[in-house]
């Protein structure tokens, strides 16, 4: 997410043409999409990020609820 602001950033101010990013190549402002694209298709796919989170938010409440049983049929 960082990256992709810093593009919205770099092509504002290449396309307003303030200070030294008037002479900026267009290819600098390119390159945090690149990077934006490159990460969401192939790096958290490739590695899982996104299903890592999943199942540990998942095994969390899976905890919760046995937790809560456990202490509820203790209590009868």
């Amino acid at each position: 997410m960082p990256l992709l602001i810093v593009g919205i950033l770099l092509a504002g101010l290449r396309w307003a043409e303030l200070g030294p990013f008037a002479k900026l190549s267009w290819w600098w402002v390119a390159l945090p999409f690149v990077l934006v694209i490159l990460w969401w298709e192939v790096i958290v796919p490739a590695f899982a990020l996104d299903k890592k989170k999943e199942h540990e938010a998942f095994e969390r409440e899976r905890k919760k609820r046995m937790d809560k049983n456990r202490s509820g049929k203790a209590n009868m």
